[in-house]
């Protein structure tokens, strides 16, 4: 999905247009005329959280909520080149969510990073962009796993912000019921906030989007699966 807003003003330029893409994959911002710069701000999307577990045995029985997955990260980016023209594209992959564990013995999988691609005109590329993304959170932990929550996005080579998300809460173990723990939150102004745990009682807190963490499943009915994590986001303001 993309929209746009109407123009604002920032110091001596004026934003002509604000574009917000949250459709997961490869996308395209197209460049609008006037342009000086583009600012790219990009969230990493969230893990997902890992599965709950009941256990019964010759030990007695053990009670495991999963881990929750880890928030996005969060870059800023300034895009400033000599010949950005109308009618370019700017190639963007946006990070899906992680899904939550559907098994105790697996953690819940990792939400994918969002990135900056490359500048093309007329299908011809100008310049690549290999290193500036935000980062996705870690899967959270299940329980049968020797294992911590997931880890928080990484933010990477942005020229104006990198803010890591945080990290999820690790796995929990005891004799009586437990519920599932707490993803993390994105990082940035606008990062989405952490999923919370499922509850032995079935409720549960959906992560805020963009990017934040899966919380992780209980440990109601032998089972309960992890919780995904949200998707990533862009947002391509053009300054003229």
């Amino acid at each position: 999905m993309i929209g746009a807003s109407k123009a604002t003003t920032t110091r001596e330029y004026q934003v002509l247009s604000t574009t917000t893409i949250t459709s997961t994959g490869t996308q395209q911002y197209t460049v609008p005329a006037g342009v000086v710069f583009v600012e790219v701000e990009m969230y990493g999307a969230g893990g997902g959280g890992g599965a709950g577990f009941l256990s019964s045995g010759r030990g007695g029985t053990v009670h495991y909520g999963g881990g929750g997955g880890g928030g996005g990260a969060y870059v800023k980016h300034r895009l400033r080149i000599a010949d950005l023209r109308k009618d370019d594209i700017i190639r963007v992959v946006v990070g899906a969510g992680g899904s939550g564990s559907t098994s105790h013995t697996s953690a819940g999988s990792a939400g994918l990073q969002t990135q900056l691609s490359k500048h093309t005109r007329d299908d011809v590329t100008i310049t690549t962009f290999s290193l500036i993304k935000a980062g996705g959170g870690g899967g959270g932990s299940s329980a049968l796993q020797v294992g911590d929550a997931g880890s928080a996005g990484v933010a990477q080579n942005g020229n104006l912000t990198n803010t890591n998300g945080s990290a999820g809460t690790g796995r929990s173990s005891g004799g009586s019921a437990q519920n599932g723990n707490n993803g993390g939150a994105a990082g940035g102004p606008d990062g989405g906030s952490a999923g919370g745990g499922r509850q032995t009682s079935g409720s549960v807190v959906a992560p805020g989007s963009p990017g934040g963490g899966g919380g992780g499943g209980s440990s109601a009915s032998g089972q309960t699966d992890g919780v995904d994590g949200e998707d990533g986001k862009v947002i391509a303001k053009a300054f003229g």
